[in-house]
């Protein structure tokens, strides 16, 4: 038993014999977490439509800081990042976007195509970097490539005294970018060893039944009798009890 019960009503718990309880049952926890990894996987599947990541970087460069000077200043350099945020608001714009969508040759929305978008500053730096996230890898690609496109020619028309270089143009995804199955698939498996462990403990913790004398002598009880393993005793020939001076079995 794992749980002894005194008079006073205090309830000791044998740890020791839970983590032997749980070796015991082991192949039962592996297989709920291997079935339970195999489901999480199986609705992730069939339910999350995948969707790949196109990615292409560019340079702000902001050139009214340096007309009278050839050095880049610590300066420049935050007034060049800090334009990632304008370039933020002039390439999700519907006149931004309404061109992209003709030369990607896509069938969307502007809000549509705009909750595609990330826009992120690398590193605190000059250069930024768009991402697109579509379930067509091939569209991805194109509307990554005509945002690197147009910026160049539309954002210093809005922007004065600035310009925007490519750097990397973006490729055809092969890996799909969400959802991510392996995690999805280890948090199933992770689920499933904790419940089957947690099924396990809390049915041995509620189970009082007397299975043994070692029971009895943790429930600080009297051995009134013992009955014999008859299907143990049959393997050894015998039923292992006598009566009196007479062996009783085979």
């Amino acid at each position: 038993m794992e749980i002894m019960q005194h008079d006073t009503d205090e309830i000791d718990i044998n740890f020791l014999k839970l983590f032997h309880i749980l070796l015991s049952k082991l192949h039962i926890i592996l297989l709920c977490g291997l079935l339970f990894g195999l489901l999480a996987y199986g609705a992730v599947y069939l339910l999350i439509t995948p969707k790949y990541m196109a990615s292409t970087m560019l340079y702000v460069n902001n050139a009214s800081t340096k007309e009278n000077t050839k050095t880049i200043t610590q300066s420049d350099l935050y007034a060049s990042s800090q334009l990632v945020n304008t370039y933020y608001a002039i390439i999700t714009s519907e006149s931004f976007l309404g061109q992209v969508i003709v030369d990607a040759d896509i069938d969307l929305e502007v809000e549509e195509l705009a909750k595609q978008l990330e826009i992120e500053s690398v590193n605190d730096t000059e250069a930024f970097r768009v991402t697109v996230m579509d379930e067509d890898p091939k569209a991805a690609a194109r509307i990554a490539n005509a945002i690197a496109d147009i910026a160049p020619t539309q954002i210093p028309t809005i922007v004065d005294g600035s310009s925007v270089k490519v750097i990397d143009y973006a490729s055809i995804p092969t890996d799909i970018a969400k959802p991510n199955y392996r995690k999805f698939t280890l948090i199933g498996i992770m689920l499933g060893l904790c419940i089957s462990m947690l099924v396990i403990l809390l049915r041995e913790i509620m189970d009082t039944t007397i299975k043994s004398e070692s029971d009895l002598e943790e429930w600080n009880l009297p051995t009134l009798g013992v009955v014999p393993d008859f299907a143990e005793a049959k393997k050894h020939k015998s039923y292992g009890y006598s009566y009196g001076n007479q062996n009783v079995g085979r």
